[in-house]
Parts: structure tokens; C-alpha cells; sequence
């Protein structure tokens, strides 16, 4: 019976190391989505999420977030919070939360009208003459934001009207409601202990800016609490439309299934010579040993008895004498024996 059970274990655990895993898989089509693997979706942003720290995804509205130091990602949200959701987003923010607010729509603007701030992101696009690639850039980022990136891939920029800290701008060959210049293209705003972070081109988060735009992502990840609620349930078209099972198949770890076997080998050396037993026997001695002494009484003499007893009236000498007839076996001998 046992070698079955060695046999068994010794299977079962190297099966688990080699055999394929089967992780599950959801799609989505909806523009700025993580679920959307295509041009207009976030899923290789949402994979540098994944990568830099811990990812919570956020299907249905607010009710609480469990984590406060933590960063809550909105990418160009079309449904509107309701007055729940925004006290439960407002008590995030205050107690010590970031919101990356990716926005150029109502629905944005209606969440910093509703978070009492003055910034609001314009309806009007920026026109801009820098372009590499035959896309529109700009070089000019703020502080460690800029750390090993040549430029910014934009697609089609708003500007953040009334911006309190600005840390990346349109480029200076900018035009914009008839002036020339630079212009704010995110704007980082502190609020109760937490802040909140508006970037007003949504597009700078899609698959198909991703290469042009890694660097400039990774900074923006590196200065932010490093738990990521992705907010997905203010997405309109969110609806997954496939859903299946990635299969990855592990290639084997030698030194890993050798330890495995020198594991159960031991296993089976500690049963099989006793010394399991033996160690069983020697833990639960010490285990009574010590309840022996922390519960046990100490007996008790018979001289403390006969004491005891002397001081309730009783005559010693005829107890001692009674004691020693007892032990001699005087009164127990004769006819009845002993």
C-alpha cells in the first residue's frame, strides 16, 4: 500500500511541474478597452500594468475599492458615473488614491465638474506641424516623465484648458483656438491626500502608439501606486464577444523535477526506517511534558496528610499507628488473607 502511495505522489507531482497550463482568455472590441487586442484597444498598456504591479479589473460600477494607496486607470470613459460611484471615486481620491484620467469627452469633463475641479479638457483639437512618421509628436515632456524619451506619439490632442501643473505639452508649432504656441496635454492635479492625473489624449494608450510610446508609458507607471484598478464597466460597447482558454505549454525544469524526486526519495527513507515514528513519538512526549507542567499538580506527602489532618482534631499517633498496621498488613491477615 505504501509503495502505491509513493507511486502516486512521485506521479502527481511531476505531472503538475511538466503538463500545460490553461489559462482563460476574454476579447473585446470596445475602443480603449484592455480586453481589445486591436489597433484602437489598450491590451499591451494593460500588459505593462500586469507588469508592473498588481491589476484589478473593474467590470461593474463603483461600490468600494478595497486597496487606498492605489491607482485607478480611466481610459476615455463613455458612460456616466452615477452619484454613488462618484462620492465612492471623490473618497478614494481624498484618502490617498490617484486617478489616470485619459479623456477627451462630456464624460470626462463631467467627472472633474463633479470632483470640483476647474481643469476641463477642450472640445476643440490642437493643430500641430511636428510629425515623424507621418504622426503628430512633441518632445516637450516634464521632469523624470522625460527619462530616455525622444518623443510622444499623439493622435488627435486636445488641450486641457485651466491646467495647474502641466507635464507634457503639444509641441511649440502648435496652433489652437488662433493662438500659436505650446499647449497642456496632461496636467497632474493634487487633491485631499491623493491627486489626480489628466491626460487629454486618450490615444496616446492604443496598441498602435504602444512602440512609439513605451518609454513615456513606463515613466507614468513608475510614479504611481502600483495597484491598478482598470476601470472597463464605463465602457458602452464593453460586452466581451469570445471567450476561451490560452494554452501554454512549460517546458521542463530538469533541476526542478530532480529536487521533486530527492524530496519524495527522503520522504520515503524518513517513513520507511522509522524514524518518522520515532519522531512522532518524541513530539508528542514533549508535547505532554509540557502540559504536565504547566497543568499537574505536585503530590502530596504523607506527612502534610497526617498535619492536615492533626490540625482537624484527629489524634496523630493513633493515625501513624493505624498507617503502619496497614503497611505491615496486621489487621488484613488471618482468616481473610491479604
Amino acid at each position: 500500500m505504501r509503495r502505491v502511495a509513493y507511486a502516486l505522489l512521485l506521479i502527481v507531482g511531476i505531472a503538475l511541474i511538466v503538463m500545460p497550463l490553461s489559462v482563460p482568455r476574454f476579447k473585446s472590441d470596445a475602443p480603449y478597452s484592455v480586453l481589445n487586442t486591436g489597433p484602437d484597444g489598450t491590451s499591451r498598456f494593460g500588459a505593462l500594468l500586469y507588469h508592473s504591479g498588481k491589476v484589478v479589473p473593474v467590470l461593474f460600477p463603483y461600490s468600494s475599492f478595497s486597496e487606498g494607496n492605489a491607482t485607478l486607470v480611466m481610459i476615455e470613459p463613455d458612460v456616466s458615473l452615477g452619484a454613488g460611484e462618484l462620492e465612492v471615486l471623490r473618497s478614494f481620491i481624498e484618502k490617498g488614491g490617484t486617478l489616470l484620467l485619459a479623456t477627451d469627452s462630456d464624460v470626462g469633463n463631467s467627472i472633474l465638474r463633479e470632483l470640483s475641479l476647474k481643469q476641463r479638457v477642450s472640445r476643440e483639437k490642437a493643430l500641430t506641424i511636428t510629425f515623424l512618421n507621418g504622426l503628430p509628436v512633441t518632445r516637450e515632456v516634464s521632469g523624470s516623465l522625460a527619462r530616455g524619451v525622444p518623443f510622444v506619439a499623439l493622435r488627435e490632442p486636445s488641450v486641457i484648458l485651466g491646467a495647474q501643473n502641466p507635464i507634457l505639452f503639444t509641441s511649440n508649432a502648435t496652433m489652437f483656438r488662433g493662438s500659436y504656441g505650446r499647449f497642456p496635454l496632461a496636467d497632474e492635479v493634487p487633491h485631499g491626500k491623493g491627486r489626480i492625473i489628466i491626460i487629454s489624449d486618450p490615444g496616446i494608450f492604443t496598441n498602435a502608439l504602444f512602440d512609439e510610446n513605451e518609454p513615456f508609458l513606463r515613466n507614468l507607471i513608475a510614479g504611481l501606486p502600483k495597484t491598478f484598478y482598470i476601470d472597463e464597466a464605463h465602457h458602452r460597447d464593453l460586452n466581451p464577444y469570445s471567450s476561451g482558454t490560452v494554452v501554454i505549454q512549460r517546458a521542463v525544469n530538469r533541476k526542478l523535477v530532480f529536487y521533486y524526486v530527492l524530496f519524495v526519495a527522503l520522504v520515503v527513507f524518513f517513513v520507511e526506517s522509522g524514524l518518522a515514528l520515532r519522531f512522532l513519538a518524541w513530539s508528542l512526549g514533549l508535547v505532554f511534558s509540557i502540559l504536565e507542567k504547566l497543568f499537574g499538580s505536585e503530590e502530596e506527602s504523607l506527612e502534610d496528610i497526617l498535619r492536615r489532618l492533626e490540625a482537624r482534631g484527629y489524634d496523630g499517633d493513633k493515625l501513624k499507628r493505624l498507617i503502619e498496621e496497614i503497611e505491615t498488613g496486621s489487621k488484613l491477615g488471618g482468616a481473610h488473607g491479604r
